[in-house]
C-alpha cells in the first residue's frame, strides 16, 4: 500500500486535480473561480487547506474557510470545515480525515476560535465517532406562504454595501449570540461577489425605521434543480420580528419562502421539514461547549450553501 503524504494546499498547482477529485466525490465539477472565491475571502492572509497525496496523485482534501465571528461579546475567528474529500479507491486505505484535522489543530493552536461545519457527508460521521466533533442539531427548513393578512413590515432593496447594514450589525450583535459577523464586508464578499449565484438584499422597515434585513436568492425558483420556494438565504432581525418579517416578505414577493435558522427561533412557524444536513461543532481545542452552542449559535441557509 502506498504511503499517504499530506501537505498544505498549493491553490494554483493543485487546482486541476482538486476539481477532478470534486467531480469524482460529489458528482459535479466546480470552476477555478469558485474554488478561489470560497477559500480566499478578503480578510484571508493564508490558506487553511490540506491535500493528501498517494502514488503521486491528490487523493484527499480538507479545507477550512476562515471567517470573522462574534462570540461571548467579542470578535473571534470562525473556521468552517468544508469539502472533506477522499477518492473512492482510497477511503479504506488511509485515515486522511483524521490527519487533516490534526494538521488544522496544529496550525490554529492558541487562536480564540470556533470550528464548525454543515454536512450530510459520512466523513463527519466518522469524525464524530473518533471524538473530533459533536452534533449541535439537524438543520430544519421552515416554509412561509403568502396569506391574506396586511403585511406588518415594508421592504426596500439595498446594495450589499448599504451603510445601514453595518449600523444594524453593531446594534444587534449582542443579542444574536454566536454568529458570523454580518456586516457589509461579509455581505459584499459572500453574496455580492459570488461567481455563480445571484442574490438580493432588502431592508426591513417598521414605518421609517430600519429594523433589519433579509437576503434572498435571485435565481428563478424551481429551475436547474432549485427548490420551488424563494430561498431566504440570510437575515439579521430582532428575534421578535422574524415571523412577521417572513410573512410580510412572502406577501411582498407573492411567493412561498424557505428559510433555515436555529430550532430555538422557530416559534410560530408550523410548516417545517427536516433536512439531511447536520450542524457539527469541532470540539478539539474549542473554547465553547456544544451545549452552549445549541442555545446560542445563529446560522442561516447562507452559512451552509457556500456554492
Amino acid at each position: 500500500m502506498s504511503e499517504l503524504q499530506d501537505r498544505p494546499l498549493d491553490p494554483y498547482a493543485d487546482a486541476e486535480e482538486l476539481i477532478e477529485l470534486f467531480d469524482q466525490v460529489f458528482g459535479f465539477t466546480i470552476t477555478p473561480a469558485m474554488w478561489a472565491w470560497k477559500y480566499v475571502p478578503p480578510w484571508t492572509t493564508r490558506f487553511y487547506c490540506w491535500v493528501g497525496i498517494a502514488d503521486g496523485k491528490i487523493i484527499g482534501y480538507c479545507g477550512a474557510v476562515p471567517l470573522r465571528g462574534w462570540m461571548d461579546g467579542k470578535d473571534a475567528m470562525f473556521f468552517q470545515l468544508a469539502d472533506f474529500m477522499v477518492h473512492p479507491d482510497w477511503r479504506r486505505k488511509h485515515d486522511f480525515f483524521g490527519r487533516a484535522v490534526q494538521q488544522f489543530e496544529k496550525d490554529t493552536v492558541g487562536d480564540r476560535k470556533l470550528v464548525y461545519g454543515f454536512s450530510d457527508h459520512r466523513a463527519f460521521l466518522l469524525l464524530r465517532r473518533q471524538g473530533y466533533c459533536d452534533l449541535v442539531e439537524k438543520a430544519t427548513a421552515r416554509f412561509v406562504h403568502p396569506n391574506g393578512r396586511i403585511p406588518r413590515y415594508e421592504f426596500r432593496e439595498w446594495k450589499f454595501t448599504e451603510p445601514t447594514i453595518d449600523a444594524l450589525w453593531l446594534a444587534q450583535r449582542d443579542q444574536i449570540g454566536t454568529a458570523l459577523v454580518r456586516d457589509t464586508r461579509y455581505l459584499a464578499w459572500r453574496y455580492g461577489s459570488h461567481p455563480a449565484n445571484r442574490y438580493r438584499v432588502f431592508g426591513v422597515f417598521d414605518g421609517a425605521t430600519a429594523i433589519g434585513w433579509t437576503l434572498i436568492g435571485a435565481d428563478p425558483p424551481g429551475e436547474r434543480d432549485r427548490i420551488p420556494e424563494v430561498p431566504v438565504v440570510d437575515m439579521l432581525l430582532p428575534e421578535a420580528a422574524m415571523k412577521d418579517t417572513l410573512e410580510s416578505l412572502a406577501k411582498h414577493l407573492d411567493h412561498s419562502l424557505a428559510a433555515w435558522f436555529p430550532q430555538r427561533l422557530a416559534s410560530g412557524l408550523e410548516d417545517t421539514r427536516e433536512t439531511s444536513t447536520n450542524v457539527y461543532h469541532f470540539v478539539k481545542g474549542s473554547t465553547v461547549d456544544t451545549v452552549l452552542l445549541r442555545d446560542s449559535l445563529y446560522y442561516t441557509m447562507g452559512d451552509v450553501d457556500w456554492w
